[in-house]
């Protein structure tokens, strides 16, 4: 908690030192649910949403929260990041972030750094965060992720995800999807994807198909934020 208490107070300075006025420049509502193929009881649906506010051409904040009722367990877990953004250049940025995932009264502490480029048609974006759930028995963890989109047209754009988890205590996994987004006009989009999600505890293996699909309205001149979500249940598909 220490180290998200630091990383939301650093960042708290910066916006204080700041002397340009605060511009919201993007953000998004996301409505969406996801569940295995093979026993759509493992589901889960989510209201999220987003919000970047711009001090200077190159530095700004950008808030993430989140709602995820999980159907298997019958629980709903909550998330919410803090990024500071840095735009380097016209194409490239740079960002560091903190957050904390809660679920049935346990919480994750997370914190890491990310970096987008923009090539043309062409945008990656990648991230590594390391996770403290001290209060959960010590058990740690890392997280990391690369995503590539590609723009088809103003209407239309692939993407490929892969996300890689491992819990330090013998458990880890990989998520991994391809999917597209088709925006209607207005900031409204419609979403979907298909993957899987490799885990493995200890000797104990399984791979799982995963569908998703959701509506989300983008706000702002961004039409939504620098970076993506970097919760642990933003990534997984259902439980």
């Amino acid at each position: 908690m220490r180290t998200l208490t630091l990383a939301a107070l650093g960042l708290t300075i910066a916006f204080a030192q700041s002397t340009t006025a605060a511009e919201l420049v993007g953000g998004y509502v996301d409505v969406g649910y996801s569940a295995f193929t093979d026993n759509t009881r493992v589901s889960k649906r989510s209201l999220t949403g987003s919000g970047e506010v711009a001090f200077t051409r190159t530095f700004g904040l950008q808030a993430d929260l989140g709602v995820h009722d999980l159907n298997a367990i019958s629980e709903v877990g909550t998330n919410v990041t803090l990024h500071g953004n840095f735009h380097v250049g016209e194409f490239t940025s740079l960002g560091v972030f903190a957050g904390r995932d809660d679920l049935n009264n346990q919480g994750v502490n997370f914190y890491g750094v990310e970096a987008g480029h923009e090539a043309g048609r062409v945008q990656f974006e990648g991230y590594a965060s390391i996770a403290d759930a001290a209060g959960n028995n010590g058990s740690n963890g890392t997280l990391a992720g690369l995503q590539i989109r590609g723009n088809i047209n103003e209407a239309w754009r692939l993407k490929a995800n892969i996300d890689y988890i491992d819990a330090r205590n013998g458990v880890d996994a990989t998520r991994y999807s391809v999917g597209t987004d088709y925006n209607f006009g207005e900031g409204g989009a419609f979403y979907a994807e298909v993957g899987g999600f490799d885990a493995n505890a200890g000797p104990v293996g399984a791979n799982e198909t995963f569908v998703g699909f959701g509506l989300r309205y983008n706000l702002g001149a961004k039409r939504g934020t620098t970076f993506g979500r970097r919760g642990f249940l933003d990534k997984m598909p259902g439980l």
